[in-house]
């Protein structure tokens, strides 16, 4: 009964997160093409059968360009404070609901066996790919602090994140496979 209760309680909350989406606005974010690009990194990831640690990477990606988008929101709709502490809080916020998410799914568990260093293969990953992917970011900012606001060339803030995330990949393959 409290099982049912559960996955009624847990269906109710993410029905109001995705019915919140539709209040947000339509083009104030982070980078919405740097977020729907890391998602769809995991799907390919996915599809191709790759290792968990590997498609969490990409799913850290989505963490941290889904929270830093929120954060921008947020800020334009007049929430104040430190934005590299918001920034960070968000991060942790996104992190925690990915990772109950992971559970209520059943992508990991007491029993999932696919663990390294005693972490759950998905959640390592993850947490490496938002680090890599928040200091990407940050790199991104400073290239454009130094350069008096103007970046070194298109899509700069993206393709970084990407080389930074796929570089992640290429030494977790090397090292956990």
């Amino acid at each position: 009964m409290t099982q049912i209760k559960t996955k009624s309680l847990s269906k109710g909350i993410i029905a109001i997160f995705v019915s919140l989406i539709f209040f947000l606005p339509l083009a104030s974010a982070h980078c919405p093409l740097c977020t729907v690009a890391t998602v769809m990194g995991v799907g390919v990831t996915r599809a191709w059968g790759l290792d968990d640690a590997l498609v969490g990477i990409f799913v850290g990606g989505m963490i941290a360009s889904s929270a830093l988008w929120l954060n921008n929101v947020l800020t334009k709709k007049g929430l104040k404070g430190n934005n590299y502490l918001k920034s960070i809080s968000l991060i942790v916020a996104v992190f925690v609901l990915t990772l109950w998410t992971f559970s209520l799914a059943g992508l990991f568990g007491p029993a999932n066996v696919y663990r390294i260093f005693g972490i759950e293969r998905i959640t390592l990953g993850a947490i490496s790919g938002t680090i890599v992917s928040f200091a990407a970011f940050f790199a991104s900012n400073e290239i454009k602090k130094v350069n008096r606001g103007k970046v070194l060339f298109n899509y700069q803030t993206m393709i970084l994140t990407f080389g930074a995330l796929i570089l992640n990949v290429l030494l977790f393959w090397v090292v956990f496979k």
